[in-house]
């Protein structure tokens, strides 16, 4: 056996040495009664609200918790571990067993190549099947797979440092009354599984509940377009389904994109359906841009975000980057409508009165209390800075208007001399002692090198500047090591954060750098060695927003429906991996890089929808994180659509600009 239940109670999964698969406690019962009114109890960040535990006392070899009256029963099965848990008390609500996994982060875990990743949930629409795939970067991964009715899963995320961690995960049979869900047996069983890859854990699967399961190569493309399934039991036959209709045909491996937006694909063997898949269609690359660009309204930026020009302004660039591509086919009306956006925003950003300026939008041109000329207004999150700077080269490409050329290089200079170091890193002071380097948050290496590019013939001089400081930064990524720092600081309950941002945006730089300015082999090298790495924070499961997907979740406490933190997957942030690998392919050939990145692209396009409209993320939390102490009548104790309710029409246009730099240049 690989996960073993030692005689002191500890379970250990032997490929990982002497180190328990759980941290914080051990397994117990999580449950609330029917008495309990969660709306009105105590508040605790990153939860709706706080449930009741109880743990488990150890007689004749059998697990009791004397609160619920439970039974609980954990013993070998096959190379791993099965737990069973029932309790007849009729007096509770939610019911389910805690699962603190030794994830990422957990002080005296082992380390983090060692510990574990909530990567690839997946729930069918019936909710026969509910597993999760557990990454680990040594490989040693994980399956945890529910075998019984259930509702579901939620994870608890840390109080602490924005949410940043994973602490618990619950399997639920029920959840609280105050969800709606039907009141079932207070009965869980699930199976903890050690597996070498997601593939594996598909196999196994497939076994395990008696059905077919599926993967595929490509989550999506054009109508006309064929992508190649992987099948796991056997299927002989598929269900299709688009809009709530279905059709049935014989299996084959390849499967021929049919309709536009997201079609369910269900796996049949012997009249017993298997584990859904989503993949997504679109005519036109070019139609879907405009449908996006189309339904762009400022008025639900300035209503539902702060407008700041790192996440909610997006969409800017990306419109000047149609009407540099395809601007001749606009007609008139559509011109008019995308003009005047621009102008109110370009109007914001370049405002120089500072009784008129707004914060985190505007670049003042003059130095304004502790900010220098050219700093964005009240911020010193430098990222609005970059993004800012992009907005204006993009503003200065299409306008022709010395005005932003003149403000795009201004902020740069503030860049540089404000934040950038002698080694290379941009670092941002707050004061008190608080230092953070900011050279891989949101990827700077891209607005430096390309306006390196851009005035090459217009400014040598400062051109010059550009590359120097882009030579600098890439030697300092370089050497930085597997050392990976994001804004937000360090907690002192956890270990140093392996941030997906971070990692990502590190090899990015590296081999943003090779593909635009030179190949470096040393930095190519290095660039591998962090994507291999960042593999475990790519999320694996067949469902298109998420297959591909980076691994984040803090961003909903503000984005989307701003319902606490939850799984984001198809996060604009995801499209930092998918360029990487993209430029990874255009360096090295490896097709297996043109894949990932047509995958990762597709986690954010699958996020529209056939008006055209967008959504910050795709949620597979049903109970959102939540919880912000003090703030306790924003909660929603609902069930999680899989989209926000609200729109986004920012960030979620991020795929648009460096999809003009990969696939559409």
């Amino acid at each position: 056996m690989s996960i073993n239940l030692l005689e002191n109670g500890r379970i250990v999964d032997t490929r990982n040495g002497d180190i328990s698969i759980f941290a914080d406690g051990d397994i117990s019962i999580c449950y609330t009664l029917l008495t309990d009114n969660i709306k009105e109890g105590k508040r605790v960040s990153s939860t709706p609200y706080v449930d009741r535990q109880d743990d488990l006392v150890t007689k004749n070899l059998i697990r009791y918790g004397e609160n619920t009256k439970s039974t609980v029963k954990i013993a070998p099965y096959e190379d791993g571990i099965e737990i069973e848990a029932s309790t007849d008390d009729c007096q509770i609500s939610e019911y389910g067993i805690n699962l603190p996994f030794n994830f990422m982060g957990k002080k005296n875990g082992g380390g983090w190549r060692k510990q574990y990743l909530f990567n690839s949930p997946y729930m069918s629409p019936d909710k026969k099947i509910i597993y999760a795939y557990l990454t680990n970067p040594d490989g040693n991964h994980l399956l945890v797979a529910i075998l019984s009715e259930a509702d579901g899963w939620k994870m608890d995320y840390s109080p602490f440092g924005w949410a940043h961690y994973f602490i618990n995960l619950k399997l639920l049979a029920n959840y609280d009354k105050a969800y709606g869900t039907s009141n079932r047996k207070k009965y869980i069983k699930a199976v903890i599984l050690p597996v070498d890859s997601f593939s594996n854990a598909l196999e196994r699967m497939s076994k395990l509940y008696g059905v077919p399961f599926l993967e595929y190569d490509l989550s999506g493309g054009a109508i006309g377009e064929s992508i190649k399934l992987i099948p796991y039991g056997e299927p002989d036959t598929l269900v299709e389904r688009v809009n709530g209709r279905e059709s049935v045909v014989d299996f084959s491996n390849r499967y021929v994109i049919k309709s536009e937006g997201e079609t369910y694909i269900t796996p049949v063997k012997d009249g017993k359906r298997g584990a859904s898949v989503t993949v997504y269609g679109y005519s036109s690359l070019t139609e879907l841009y405009k449908k996006s660009m189309d339904t762009v309204n400022t008025d639900i930026i300035m209503k539902n975000t702060n407008g700041n020009l790192c996440e909610h302004e997006c969409w800017a660039p990306a419109t000047m980057r149609y009407m540099m591509k395809y601007g001749s086919t606009l007609n008139e009306g559509d011109k008019e409508a995308y003009h005047k956006r621009l102008s109110w925003l370009l109007d914001i950003i370049t405002e120089k009165d500072p009784d008129r300026a707004i914060k985190e939008i505007t670049i003042l041109n003059t130095p304004h209390k502790a900010f220098p000329a050219y700093n964005v207004f009240g911020s010193q999150r430098v990222q609005e800075l970059f993004f800012g700077i992009t907005i204006l080269t993009d503003a200065y490409l299409y306008y022709k208007d010395e005005k932003y050329l003149i403000y795009a290089k201004g902020a740069t200079e503030c860049l540089f001399s404000h934040y950038l170091k002698d080694d290379g890193r941009l670092e941002v002071d707050w004061g008190n002692g608080c230092k953070e380097d900011y050279t891989t948050v949101c990827c700077p290496m891209i607005p430096i090198v390309n306006m390196a590019e851009l005035l090459k013939t217009r400014d040598a001089k400062f051109s010059k500047k550009c590359y120097e400081v882009a030579d600098k930064m890439a030697n300092f990524l370089c050497e930085r090591g597997i050392s990976f720092p994001t804004e937000g600081g360090v907690s002192r309950e956890a270990e140093k954060e392996m941030e997906d941002g971070s990692i990502s945006c590190t090899a990015l730089a590296l081999l943003y750098y090779c593909v635009r300015v030179e190949r470096k082999e040393k930095y190519l090298k290095k660039a591998k060695e962090i994507l291999d790495i960042h593999e475990s924070w790519v999320i694996n499961t067949p469902i298109c927003q998420m297959r591909g997907s980076s691994l984040r979740w803090w961003e909903t406490q503000w984005e989307g429906d701003a319902d606490g933190p939850a799984l984001c997957c198809g996060h604009a942030w995801s499209i930092w991996r998918a360029e990487a690998d993209y430029h990874y392919y255009t360096l090295t050939g490896d097709e297996r890089y043109l894949i990932k990145a047509k995958n990762g692209f597709m986690t954010n396009l699958s996020k529209i929808d056939g008006n055209g409209r967008s959504y910050a993320n795709y949620n597979p939390d049903e109970i959102n994180g939540g919880g912000f102490p003090g703030r306790p009548d924003e909660i929603r104790y609902r069930i999680a659509p899989r989209f926000p309710n609200e729109q986004d029409c920012g960030m979620s246009r991020y795929v648009w600009i460096r999809i003009n730099d990969t696939f559409l240049k």
